[in-house]
């Protein structure tokens, strides 16, 4: 009981250092290529990265792992599908940003110049569509907690 508490406790914590470290990604890419504060921008984005293994994690532990409803039920739940398929349209979403700030990152390393930051509004934009996409992951949790059925 207490391990099914905490892994709830933690796997929620992440849910919401998910949407920080997405929000927070997102805000400072959206600025103006010379106003962009790269050690921001890689903070947040390794703040997402520890989030989303914190969920995946959390999550695999308590779908499959003994510790609440079981296979049986999150397979058949329509609700389980719907926040499964967001999350890999968020991970699908996240390949293209993880790559380019990944190089980034290596480049700033290598003490090559400052990165082409013209797609830093693409990757901005697409850390919005991703924290759109956790609103029904929530939702999809919520009505599973509850035992609510399509």
């Amino acid at each position: 009981m207490v391990s099914s508490w905490v892994l709830a406790v933690v796997h929620l914590l992440g849910v919401g250092l998910a949407f920080a470290a997405i929000y927070s990604r997102a805000r400072v890419l959206g600025k103006p290529p010379a106003r962009i504060d790269l050690p921001e921008a890689f903070l947040a984005d390794s703040l997402w990265g520890i989030s989303a293994l914190v969920l995946v994690l959390t999550g695999l532990t308590r779908a499959f792992g003994g510790f609440e409803k079981g296979t049986v039920y999150y397979g058949h739940q329509p609700f389980f599908h719907i926040k499964m398929a967001c999350l890999v349209a968020i991970f699908l979403l996240e390949i293209y940003p993880m790559i380019t700030l990944l190089r980034w990152r290596v480049g700033g390393r290598k003490g090559d110049a400052t990165p082409n930051l013209s797609v830093a509004r693409k990757l901005s934009q697409i850390s919005y569509l991703q924290l759109m996409l956790l609103v029904p992951m929530v939702l999809s949790a919520a009505a599973m907690a509850r035992g609510i059925l399509l």
